[in-house]
């Protein structure tokens, strides 16, 4: 008997020590977008200018803002520290923010594109976000695009895309061999902002497979249908005249996303963890553009 426990005890150790090496030397695989998130950003770019959207004095304050990470995060990202280059922008009809983790700091390794933009208030526009994510560690590679409504009696995302709505419904096309389903846990973790959300929903989940011509024709595929949207919602969101008194009620319904946010959304209870006491200016005051007190 004393021989057997000398032995489990042995395997025991084992498997620690392997344990702990695994942790100690792991590295998360790094994987390509293929130059598209680079592409997508240099679109939102490219309307900003267009459409008069002026850097903020944020975006200074993030251009060499870096984070320390301890474990796990540092196994998850593969790095000790990041970068988070957060690029914000506005004009009197939107406020825009384009958010990426750079690996590690000053790299040409992203690891997402995600893409905020808040109609000002007054102006009756549902907000558009896309996160656009690469494979982690127990995380397939996903990329969600919606229209939240605040306002659904008083906004229609229908009538607001108008003459656009042809080349929403083509981009939606393009991508409907990748669309979640239930049974993959489409909307499981954002059932929060069912009421919210728009039919034109992207919740799209890379292919699983080694074969790299694949996994082109999906970040490509998903690109050419995101840059069929961006005009649209540019477009038709600056040709809009600011409805000075619906103001109240819409800076109102905007601030109760923005907490239904911050309570329920799991990307804010990581990014929290993450960003520490840096997390309030990256998220309110950068990506969202808000003014709400935060009471944990």
């Amino acid at each position: 008997m004393k021989r057997i426990l000398q032995i489990i005890g042995l395997l025991v150790l084992v498997s620690i020590l392997a344990a702990v090496i695994f942790i100690v030397t792991y590295q998360p695989k790094q994987y390509s977008d293929y130059d598209v998130f680079t592409d997508l950003r240099n679109e939102v770019l490219t309307l900003c200018r267009e459409y008069g959207a002026a850097e903020r004095p944020i975006t200074q304050e993030f251009s060499t803002f870096i984070l320390p990470l301890s474990f796990p995060f540092n196994k998850l990202f593969g790095s000790n520290t990041i970068a988070v280059p957060l690029k914000s922008f506005q004009n009197d009809k939107m406020s825009v923010a384009i958010s990426q983790f750079q690996v590690p700091p000053a790299s040409s390794y992203y690891r997402d594109l995600t893409l905020h933009i808040r109609p000002q208030y007054g102006i009756k526009a549902p907000v558009f976000h896309i996160d656009f994510m690469k494979p982690a560690p127990g995380t397939p590679g996903l990329c969600s695009m919606d229209f939240f409504n605040p306002d659904t009696a008083a906004i229609s995302t229908r009538d607001f895309l108008g003459e656009g709505l042809p080349a929403v419904q083509k981009a939606l096309s393009l991508v409907e061999p990748y669309q979640r389903t239930k049974e993959e846990g489409r909307g499981r973790i954002t059932a929060y902002l069912d009421p919210y959300k728009s039919e034109y929903r992207l919740e799209l989940m890379e292919p699983k497979t080694k074969d790299e011509a694949l996994r082109k024709q999906y970040y490509t595929t998903v690109a050419e249908a995101v840059k069929l949207i961006l005009p649209v919602y540019f477009k038709n969101l600056n040709a809009l005249e600011l409805d000075a008194a619906y103001a109240v009620t819409h800076e109102q319904k905007t601030k109760d996303l923005v907490m239904l946010f911050y309570k329920n959304d799991f990307a804010v209870s990581l990014g929290k963890r993450v960003f520490k006491e840096h997390f309030k200016k990256y998220w309110l005051d950068g990506f969202w553009n808000v003014d709400v007190e935060l009471k944990d």
